[in-house]
């Protein structure tokens, strides 16, 4: 079974769950998932996990991700992003490049961030976003998020436009930034458009988009990375015949460590078979068998 990661630019329009759609419809796809929700006004970098690499999802949500943000200072809107209603909220005529990098460096690492009412998040067991077009009110609580790098790119004073540059770790909301900023410059802002140009290893320049991958038949494994990409900085451990036997029956191994951790477990032909934990006893416990 063919298993690994695609690199796929997803345009503005579709939903994410669309292009996963449209991918399961490849020859050999049993089962695929994506790597990290995009909007879909949203557009840029989606990794999309083919068949066994679907059990490795949480590793690329850990991966940072990195994206162009055009936020519009002046207005607000009741989804943060331009597919909503958007209503004046103060005068942006007077802002200046001077005060949005001036409070920038206060986004920046470890901070506190309301997710949209308009997200996938689930409050009592449903999706926020179902709850907002019912018009229930829904108050999201604040949580620990993490943004790496905040740069103010370009700023159009005419437009009252800036294009910013963020990297970010998993469960930031662009659209709940762009909001904050304008809240703190007393103007409001939403987001206007937004491109993803990294998630981890993966960039742009390297994306394939779903055309591109329609139209390839057989050949659209020829773009599909290895699966064991999110694990690559782990420690590997090298099994022997009888070791791999014992971790394909789910059955755990001597680890070569007492300390605690995570390892790829690679068989003797070199293929990666699992990935494991140490336990308590200081073995090998695997939590993912990829082959039998």
């Amino acid at each position: 079974m063919t298993s690994g990661i695609l690199n796929v630019n997803k345009p503005a329009g579709p939903s994410s769950f669309a292009i996963v759609r449209a991918v399961r419809r490849l020859p050999g796809v049993i089962k695929a998932g994506h790597g990290g929700t995009l909007d879909p006004a949203a557009e840029g970098v989606l990794p999309i996990l083919i068949n066994a690499a679907t059990r490795l999802a949480d590793f690329v949500h850990e991966w940072p991700k990195t994206y162009l943000a055009t936020v519009t200072f002046g207005a607000t809107s009741d989804t943060g992003d331009r597919e909503g209603l958007l209503t004046p909220s103060g005068d942006a005529s007077v802002l200046s490049r001077e005060q949005i990098e001036a409070i920038l460096p206060s986004f920046t690492g470890r901070i506190a961030q309301v997710p949209p009412i308009y997200s996938a998040l689930k409050q009592g067991g449903e999706a926020l976003y179902r709850k907002a077009r019912r018009g229930e009110a829904a108050a999201p609580e604040a949580r620990q998020v993490e943004i790496r790098s905040l740069h103010l790119l370009e700023y159009d004073p005419t437009q009252a436009v800036a294009c910013l540059e963020v990297s970010s770790g998993r469960g930031m909301y662009v659209r709940s930034l762009a909001h904050d900023l304008g809240t703190v410059l007393g103007c409001g802002a939403y987001l206007s458009a937004l491109t993803r140009t990294a998630v981890g290893p993966l960039a742009l320049g390297g994306a394939i988009t779903p055309a591109a991958l329609s139209t390839a038949g057989e050949g659209w494994t020829d773009r599909l990375l290895p699966m064991d990409l999110p694990l690559r900085e782990w420690p590997s451990v090298a099994l022997d015949a009888v070791s791999a036997a014992a971790i394909r029956r789910g059955q755990s191994v001597a680890a070569p460590s007492s300390a605690p951790g995570r390892y790829r477990l690679i068989d003797p032909e070199g293929h990666l078979l699992a990935w494991a934990e140490v336990d308590a006893d200081h073995r090998l416990q695997p939590r993912a068998v990829f082959s039998s």
